[in-house]
């Protein structure tokens, strides 16, 4: 409870101080609910706010980048702490994803697609500059930045309606006196004044933080689907580092059938996969493809048309009845030879040499029971679907399973030994 929080005097003379030297280029102002949130984030925030500053170093000179080129205020960019601290794969219960929490709707309306290979709510570029411009739209049609950023957590709505039925000239700030908002976004305004306050001048907030290095990367045109897996043994390079870069691929493979796709791959290896890639046979750059059931179809009429088996694709899928598909279900089709889908993730019930492709998160799931369940460690866990230590997983979430997760861990613990 956010609003129980006591003010601290002697926070509001500090933070009072700071506002004085400070410029920003938003309206900050420092009542008692941007109090009430410093507190928390020195206190029993203490450690979000910490991680948020960490991981911020990867991101905010590419969000300056944008939102400069977009029109909107910079100070804007640390919304991102509040919104998924600094995750591109953060997932919401309200099924808003990514680092600006698109829902679906939203990120449609600002040309985000999202599809069975693809999600770019998740594409750190992309989307950065679809908040960007959303942000911008609030702006241009509120004309106050605090309404537009409570726009963006309640809906421009629910804005509306408060302000045809009370007066178009009530603020954001009459309104939270009044409880005219829902309570999540009475607090989410404060939140973000503070970690902009907090943000500008840690130190000065008790915050020494190293912020991670910048993420720096070079893009390529891909025509055709390529698997992350591939990719990061041509290039020479971590899967997930490859992961990090494109956290908006669902199935770690580039999508199918866009031209005008752009993979992202760390500095300097963009000339060296063009290469590559152009020396590499069809077959090698991806073993699955994606099939959506049509009436009559059976599995082995699909197995034949892949040129694959009906038991790979009953493993992949977690089909229990090879007899019974359902017109308009989506399978992943793996292929024949080479490294395929059906040898690296098992989808039935696992033992010491069977994994599933993936786990679907159940209530009182938690990664550590699923590393249990599966026989693997929480760190390839972590590993395989780019997720924080901190991460909260929630029901109907898909954790990705490989099988070879010796390996995996392996690797990670001599890339870091290097490094």
């Amino acid at each position: 409870n956010l609003f129980a929080i006591q003010v601290d005097p002697h926070l509001r003379e500090l933070a009072g101080q700071d506002l004085l030297k400070t410029r920003f280029d938003i309206p900050v102002v420092l009542n008692d609910d941007v109090l009430r949130l410093l507190n928390f984030y020195q206190n029993r925030g203490r450690e979000i706010m910490e991680k948020g500053l960490k991981r911020s170093g990867r991101y905010v000179p590419l969000f300056r980048e944008i939102f400069r080129e977009e029109g909107v205020p910079l100070d804007l960019i640390y919304m991102a702490h509040v919104e998924s601290h600094f995750k591109p794969n953060a997932y919401s219960r309200a099924k808003a994803r990514g680092l600006w929490q698109f829902m679906l709707g939203t990120g449609k309306m600002y040309g985000l697609r999202q599809d069975w290979w693809i999600d770019e709510r998740s594409d750190i570029v992309k989307s950065t500059h679809a908040a960007a411009q959303h942000l911008r739209d609030l702006y241009e049609r509120f004309e106050d930045w605090h309404l537009a950023m409570a726009a963006y957590n309640a809906g421009s709505g629910r804005i509306d309606r408060v302000r045809r039925r009370y007066g178009k000239t009530l603020d954001y700030w009459t309104m939270v006196k009044r409880r005219m908002l829902p309570r999540e976004t009475r607090s989410f305004v404060p939140s973000i004044l503070a970690a902009v306050i907090i943000f500008r001048n840690p130190e000065r907030y008790g915050f020494w933080v190293e912020p991670d290095p910048p993420l720096q990367f070079e893009t390529i045109d891909l025509d055709e689907q390529v698997d992350l897996r591939v990719v990061a043994e041509e290039i020479d390079v971590q899967v997930a580092d490859l992961f990090a870069l494109n956290p908006e691929l669902r199935r770690g493979i580039t999508p199918f059938h866009d031209d005008d796709y752009k993979l992202k791959v760390p500095l300097g290896k963009a000339d060296l996969l063009k290469k590559r890639l152009a020396n590499l046979p069809k077959d090698r750059k991806v073993q699955v493809r994606h099939h959506k059931v049509k009436r009559g179809e059976t599995l082995g009429l699909i197995a034949q048309r892949y040129r694959s088996s009906v038991t790979a694709i009953a493993q992949v899928n977690r089909i229990r009845n090879v007899h019974r598909l359902r017109e308009g279900q989506d399978l992943l089709i793996p292929l024949a030879g080479g490294y395929s889908a059906a040898s690296s993730a098992r989808s039935v019930k696992p033992t010491s040499q069977q994994l599933p492709a993936t786990h679907i998160v159940r209530r009182r799931d938690s990664l550590s029971r699923i590393a249990v369940r599966y026989r693997v460690s929480i760190r390839d866990l972590l590993l395989w679907n780019n997720l924080e230590v901190d991460q909260i997983i929630h029901p109907g979430q898909r954790i990705r399973i490989l099988d070879n997760s010796k390996s995996v861990a392996e690797n990670s613990q001599r890339s870091g030994a290097d490094r």
